[in-house]
């Protein structure tokens, strides 16, 4: 979103672009599951302290065509026999509803004695057996659950080993919008006692009404041969010593065409290898938080020019992963995360990818800041954050904050809820640390002087960081990296002070609103920074706006710039007026550069 809201004033001259049919589906609900109990045990789920417990049994009748999972929520203190009971008159509704499907088919007259053998059928016929001998149905289903081995239920002659908390999958879903070339993988996925990595994931298409294996793993990506076809994921849940139930679902829709060659295609020619040795790749990002996009403001006045389905999260989270994918950077720094969106897409998939992370929302907001990092290359030292408005007694910063004498502006900047967050990474093929920081500053027009203010903040907030680990670290050499959507141009203060080290008590910014005024106060620090992508002409590109805010700043001492990955063209931004688009996901273009240590 950023510094769009400056020009809502102007009116958006692009009209509406209408929703194909071929992404009207993107709006369905999401698949269907499927879970595959092996014939011959009854699962119990139970948390200890729970009220509660669940059991779940596959049960088959030959005679009938029934082949059907039975589920039971029931409660810990209930007596064996109640439970017993329930069983009984569940699989007895059942079965007598296939009974009289399958007698109006044959004579479509009811057969009184056989209805009355379908529902005796299983009378005194079900229970649960411990060391062959039956338990006591006066006793509570704590019983069970407190010492389940070499228990077993029957019904009918079907015997059921009871097996308790095994691995097992709570949720999966498949995204409402797959399309070819771009990752798909379960939107959503809830295990539990089981480990995703030892999990097995296998995926399906339909063809000729058969489903035939077209890959393994928690990622697939959808080739042309798969464009008209239902998807269909299995994830048999495991641990180290057990597997579980498999659980299926197969995807609401087709798999759908991509819309053509996107932005980031282009430059990931320039990242098609991953670093080593002294070198490394960052990534910093304004992903457009789907808070904000989905809003009625996003569609109708700041990106009225993007159709609705190119807005929806759904759409965008699968260009965003594969661009990210495309840049194999060592470490990325994202701005604007949905929570949902970190959770259950960016984890989920970059972790398949060996990067581990760390997340800070903003304050009550439900999106924040993430910093992806490559554990191959990196290990994680510590990582924190801060809330800027509630640090100001940072030793460095208070020195500052007590010469401000506009209460206004003061009340202005204590009322935000910016942060900063830092994480420490040590590499692991060379003696060096690094800072990386990650913020989104304030974004309101008339507020230079509270974004100078906030990025000076963090700047001292990264450097203790580096000079805790300097003295942890004598051996490493430790450099700072700034990242993030600093909502200034380069001609702003914010600018001037992490390139300059210095921003006078005369600069304009001070004065950006004159009723918050910030007078006879300098900054300047001792940290050697220069901005890796320097200052292309748009990091952001809108209808209304468009500029640089963002940027990768570095620590000259010890690094310098190998390759900076070169930004879109004018021509290229305006094909479809403006950003976010059906080619690119965000209202910001990523910066993405690669760096070496100098020693």
């Amino acid at each position: 979103m950023s510094i769009l809201i400056r020009n809502l004033y102007t009116k958006c001259l692009t009209s509406f672009l209408p929703i194909t049919k071929i992404h009207q589906s993107f709006y369905k609900n999401y698949s269907q599951v499927n879970i595959q109990l092996k014939m011959n045990e009854a699962i119990i789920l139970y948390e200890e302290g729970s009220k509660q417990f669940t059991m779940s049994f596959r049960y088959i009748n030959p005679e009938l065509n029934v082949d059907r999972l039975f589920n039971f929520n029931r409660q810990v203190n209930e007596p064996i026999s109640k439970f017993l009971q329930r069983i009984n008159t569940n699989i007895n509704t059942y079965n007598m509803k296939k009974y009289r499907r399958k007698q109006r088919k044959v004579a479509k007259k009811r057969n009184e004695t056989l209805e009355e053998e379908v529902v005796n059928s299983l009378e005194n016929n079900i229970k649960f057996v411990k060391n062959e001998s039956i338990l006591d149905g006066d006793l509570t289903c704590k019983s069970l659950l407190e010492d389940f081995a070499n228990i077993k239920l029957i019904v009918s002659d079907i015997e059921y080993v009871v097996k308790q908390n095994v691995p097992y999958v709570n949720k999966i879903e498949l995204s409402s919008s797959i399309m070819v070339n771009f990752p798909t993988y379960p939107s959503k996925l809830e295990i539990i006692n089981a480990d995703k990595a030892k999990s097995v994931f296998n995926w399906y298409k339909n063809s000729k009404h058969t489903w035939v294996h077209v890959g393994q793993g928690y990622l697939y990506v959808p080739n042309i041969s798969d464009m008209g076809c239902f998807l269909k994921i299995s994830c048999e849940p495991r641990n180290e010593t057990e597997c579980g139930p498999t659980i299926e679902t197969i995807s609401n829709d087709v798999v759908q065409n991509g819309p053509g060659p996107c932005l980031f295609d282009v430059r990931h020619a320039f990242t098609k290898n991953k670093l080593s040795g002294k070198s490394f790749r960052v990534t910093s990002y304004n992903i457009l938080a789907n808070v904000y996009s989905a809003t009625s403001l996003s569609k109708e006045t700041l990106y009225p020019y993007c159709p609705y389905y190119a807005l929806s999260i759904d759409y965008r989270k699968l260009l965003i992963l594969k661009e990210l994918i495309g840049y194999n950077s060592d470490i990325i720094c994202l701005q604007e995360v949905d929570d949902s969106v970190y959770k259950h897409d960016l984890v989920p998939a970059l972790s398949e990818l060996n990067y581990d992370s760390t997340y800070n929302l903003k304050n009550d907001l439900c999106e924040g800041l993430a910093i992806f990092y490559n554990q191959e290359r990196f290990t994680q030292l510590t990582c924190d954050y801060s809330v800027i408005s509630q640090g100001t007694n940072l030793e460095e910063f208070n020195s500052v904050w007590s010469l401000i004498q506009n209460e206004d502006a003061k009340k202005t900047f204590l009322n935000r809820n910016t942060i900063v967050q830092v994480a420490v990474l040590q590499s692991k093929e060379n003696p060096e640390i690094l800072i990386i920081g990650n913020t989104h500053l304030y974004f309101r027009p008339q507020a230079d002087h509270i974004r100078l203010l906030q990025a000076y903040y963090s700047l001292m907030y990264l450097r203790t960081f580096a000079n805790k680990m300097k003295a942890e670290h004598p051996e490493c050499n430790v450099s700072i990296l700034y990242c993030g959507d600093f909502n200034s141009a380069p001609e702003n203060a914010v600018y001037q002070l992490m390139t300059q080290n210095y921003v006078p008590e005369n600069h304009t910014d001070w004065n950006s609103n004159p009723e918050e005024s910030v007078e006879n106060v300098s900054i300047k620090h001792n940290i050697n920074l220069a901005s890796a992508c320097g200052t292309p002409e748009y990091t952001n590109y809108t209808a209304t706006f468009s500029g640089c805010l963002d940027y990768i700043f570095y620590q000259v001492d010890n690094l310098q710039v190998e390759q900076v990955i070169p930004m879109p063209s004018k021509e290229e931004l305006s094909v479809h007026t403006g950003l976010p688009s059906v080619v690119s996901p965000s209202d910001h273009i990523s910066l993405c550069v690669d760096l070496k240590w100098l020693k």
